[in-house]
């Protein structure tokens, strides 16, 4: 799978998406874990390309600090 993707995942059912948003390595185990967010469709909006502004996952990381566990 790639990045954007949109999956589903075993523990939450095909009712439950999520956009592929990167990928990490846990030092512990070396596997590749999927950094994921949830796509609800009540909160899915349009947006003029002008209005975007870019975001790095590191920058979001650093932000959340149960993924700053993973890497």
């Amino acid at each position: 799978m790639k990045i954007g993707d949109i999956v589903t995942t075993k523990q939450y059912g095909p009712s439950v998406h999520f956009c592929v948003l990167g990928y990490l390595i846990d030092e512990n185990s070396g596997e590749k874990i999927a950094v994921i967010a949830l796509v609800e469709q009540s909160l899915i909006r349009t947006a003029s390309q002008k209005d975007l502004v870019l975001v790095s996952l590191a920058h979001l990381f650093a932000k959340n600090d149960e993924l700053n566990v993973l890497h």
